[in-house]
């Protein structure tokens, strides 16, 4: 099996269709699940085709994916942002499996200890995260800035404090799953009898249940709401950054999910942007560009004086050392570079088609004289 392919793992073409992917992820999670393989690579091949599908059952995560290709994805992203999102719990339940067999150790293949979809088996209540997205300028990308941005997430209730339950309603054990969170069903199958653990459809998890349910979340415990959020944009960023808000995202007994927010630098009328450095045209009149002289050029701190070498030529640079953006999380800044455009006059004076006249008589006997790519 390919270390980095996800495509060559799950044995597809990457023009599959979804259902393509799942059919062949189904198929090959069968084969390898520790409880049907004991093949000493079994654990190993089972992790890779479970990674294979969390990316490509994802669009975002496929786009990424096609984009970067294997190498530039896995350095992009972590194993916690390519497992983000996939309940294990839920997709391997279709096949039957024991939870409780003995690889109930099953998720510390993935080496997550407490975290990816564990919660999930032993009734963990965890918030979804959320994914926004910020518009900024390439002004505030390179000063840092504070943004509003408006969310609408899953909070607490208020009135019953999370528990479901009205005000002065008596929490009780839950008589379907006798207060543990999960009910068993075994069901026959093509390959035997096999038993299946799930949350408990009745108390969701909790183990308990209530009198009467809360008037205002109908017993969920947690209700909608519309938030307005002022967020730091730290300096560097560039499109395609991510920020993450911790405890943010949607409401969770347990844990609260966290807000990644995206970013995107809007396009500037005067700078062009690479990396860490800026881009500028400074456009100078033919007779400076000649003889030399003064010029003034924006930065993103003000306008600034710069010298003009005599004899300079359109498509020209000039670098401003450190008048670039700073790097993220970094001292490091990045240049400004600037390209010299000479204007040549559309339209001369009688007085000044004299003077380029006799410029031409005095280069007379010399090379044929030109002016930025003009023969004169």
């Amino acid at each position: 099996m390919s270390d980095n392919d996800y495509y060559k793992i799950l044995g597809i073409k990457k023009d599959a269709s979804i259902d393509e992917i799942k059919r062949k992820y189904r198929e090959l999670a069968l084969k390898y699940h520790p409880d049907r393989n004991k093949d000493k690579n079994a654990e190993e091949n089972f992790k890779k085709i479970n990674e294979a599908y969390a990316v490509l059952s994802d669009p975002e995560k496929r786009r990424n994916y096609d984009t970067f290709g294997p190498e530039g994805f896995n350095k992009r992203f972590s194993e916690e942002d390519i497992f983000r999102g996939f309940d294990i719990n839920d997709i391997l339940k279709d096949f039957g499996f024991n939870f409780e067999s003995d690889s109930n150790n099953i998720f510390d293949i993935f080496g997550f200890g407490q975290n990816f979809d564990r919660n999930q088996s032993k009734n963990i209540d965890v918030g979804n995260d959320l994914l926004t997205s910020v518009d900024i300028s390439l002004d505030e990308a390179a000063k840092g800035a504070e943004k509003t941005i408006f969310i609408k997430h899953v909070v607490k209730c208020e009135r019953c404090n999370g528990t479901g339950a009205e005000p002065n309603s008596k929490i009780i054990t839950c008589d379907k799953c006798d207060g543990t969170g999960q009910v068993k069903l075994t069901r026959r199958t093509p390959f035997g009898i096999l038993q299946t653990i799930s949350t408990c459809p009745k108390c969701k998890g909790t183990g308990k249940t209530f009198e009467k349910a809360c008037r205002i979340c109908n017993g969920a415990g947690r209700t909608p709401k519309n938030d307005k959020l002022t967020i730091k944009i730290p300096i560097g960023v560039d499109s395609g950054s991510r920020l993450r808000l911790k405890g943010v995202g949607d409401y969770g007994r347990d844990k609260i999910g966290d807000l990644y927010v995206d970013i995107n630098v809007l396009k500037d009328k005067i700078f062009e942007r690479e990396g860490d450095d800026i881009y500028i045209n400074v456009h100078i009149p033919f007779y400076t560009a000649l003889l030399g002289g003064n010029t003034n050029v924006e930065t993103l701190n003000g306008d600034e004086i710069i010298t003009v070498k005599p004899g300079t030529q359109s498509g020209d640079t000039l670098v401003l050392k450190g008048k670039g953006i700073q790097h993220f999380n970094s001292n490091y800044t990045g240049n400004e570079i600037i390209k010299f455009i000479v204007d040549i006059p559309k339209h001369l004076t009688n007085e000044q088609k004299a003077l380029i006249e006799k410029f031409k008589e005095l280069d007379s006997g010399k090379k044929k004289g030109s002016i930025f790519g003009f023969v004169l």
